[in-house]
């Protein structure tokens, strides 16, 4: 049997955190939304339908997959969208004999069809009509599962993801990486260190409140402190005297400090010094300076809004997330200097470089530099040389691939963010006598 995850046009929905990957890359949890549907479905030949522009990459990112249509084979097809469902419905999905289609909350999120009808869902689904893509598939089943429609869902959903993913990488009682002497392991049971993962002496892990999972190659340094239900991923380093929240989630060559709760680090992200990030979604290449903030919960204890355009934000029409609790997203390879703050529910662009003690604004879009009230352009060429540089530290060349899509997207965001900078130099002159 094939599986086909594909993105629908909701994909867009999420913000900068899309701008250069398909949506199922994103994390959520101990892996990705993708990494999850192939360990359920693990005898499956995986194929992958994305947005045109993004199928070079993607295909770099998921070597071992297919970019492009199955062939003429049963074929499960899942919305990459899917964040949640639990081990029961997986296994009756890849059970199933016949065709059949799945819905949760009266929405279509997934279905299994014969070979005969791939080509009809394929060319559907690429015109962005997924109903019409499975209409001939008769026998629904209303099941429980949940698809994430923004960046504050993943971050939501992420702790309980966390519970849940675990269940893979557990083997109770048994430690594979080293764990020094002055270690203090709460509910030991509950946590995993895997092979080459190093937790240093006078680190307390307290997996009282969910399971920790120390990856492969792994470091907590002493003195931190990690509180479970918690992930740290491959290569990632923990920092002494971090002070690592339940619900949080860091992915792969992360090196984190400070005191982080609830946050999803996508990966190869740095935030080495204190400093307070919490229930947020931080993109791969983001370099967090000293002392670097965000509030996540309003003075006014309200649901917090956020905002997806410039337009938006200019006309302060937010869209209400509904959650009490929700910090910043921050696309890839976005800066911030020393003491740099950011607001309840803030959403920051990719290839941004931002600095200044000056509270930041709800809605900074892609490519943008400087610090509030004196905000240009990020130019393509000098954010990429940065970028290339960051990433030769961490021994990773900058693909000709990501390097179209970087520079695509900083055309694809222009109109954005001239709308924003235009009416930021308006509002300067106003202020000018």
């Amino acid at each position: 049997m094939n599986l086909c995850i594909y993105e629908d046009i909701e994909a867009q929905s999420f913000g900068p955190l899309t701008l250069l990957r398909p949506v199922f890359a994103l994390r959520c949890g101990i892996f990705t939304l993708a990494e999850k549907l192939v360990l359920a479905f693990p005898e499956a030949k995986l194929h992958l339908l994305v947005r045109p522009h993004l199928e070079a990459w993607t295909q770099e990112l998921f070597p071992d997959a297919e970019v492009a249509e199955p062939g003429e084979d049963d074929t499960m097809f899942v919305n990459g969208r899917l964040c949640m469902t639990d081990d029961e419905v997986l296994h009756f999905m890849a059970a199933s004999p016949q065709e059949v289609s799945y819905v949760a909350q009266g929405v279509l999120f997934a279905a299994k069809v014969r070979g005969a009808r791939v080509k009809h869902v394929v060319r559907h689904l690429r015109e962005g009509d997924p109903d019409r893509a499975f209409e001939e598939v008769r026998v629904p089943a209303e099941v429980q599962a949940f698809l994430a429609r923004s960046g504050a869902d993943l971050v939501r959903w992420s702790p309980r993801q966390i519970l849940q993913d675990s269940r893979y990488l557990f083997e109770p009682g048994v430690v594979r990486g080293a764990v020094d002497p002055g270690v203090h392991l709460l509910k030991p049971e509950s946590i995993h260190i895997a092979r080459g993962a190093r937790v240093m002496a006078g680190a307390v892990l307290n997996a009282e409140g969910g399971p920790i999972v120390v990856r492969e190659n792994a470091t907590v340094e002493p003195l931190a402190y990690v509180e479970g239900p918690a992930a740290i991923g491959e290569s990632a380093i923990v920092r002494a005297g971090a002070k690592i929240r339940q619900g949080t989630s860091i992915g792969p060559v992360c090196r984190v400090g400070g005191e982080i709760a609830e946050t999803v680090f996508q990966g190869y992200a740095n935030k080495q010094h204190d400093g307070f990030l919490g229930h947020s979604f931080v993109g791969e290449w983001v370099n967090l300076g000293a002392n670097t903030n965000n509030s996540d919960l309003k003075n006014t204890y309200t649901p917090v809004r956020t905002f997806r355009s410039a337009r938006d934000y200019l006309e302060k029409k937010g869209e209400d997330s509904g959650q009490l609790l929700l910090g910043l997203q921050l696309g890839d390879f976005t800066k911030t200097g020393i003491s740099t703050s950011f607001t309840t529910g803030a959403s920051v662009g990719v290839g941004c470089n931002l600095f200044g003690t000056e509270l930041m604004p709800s809605y900074v879009p892609s490519f943008v530099w400087g610090s509030p009230g004196s905000f240009q352009e990020h130019r393509i060429d000098p954010m990429m040389a940065t970028a290339q540089r960051a990433m030769e530290r961490r021994e990773v060349p900058l693909a000709s691939e990501l390097d179209a899509l970087l520079r695509r997207a900083h055309e694809e965001t222009r109109s954005d963010r001239d709308l924003y900078l235009g009416a930021m130099e308006a509002a300067r002159r106003e202020q000018t006598p």
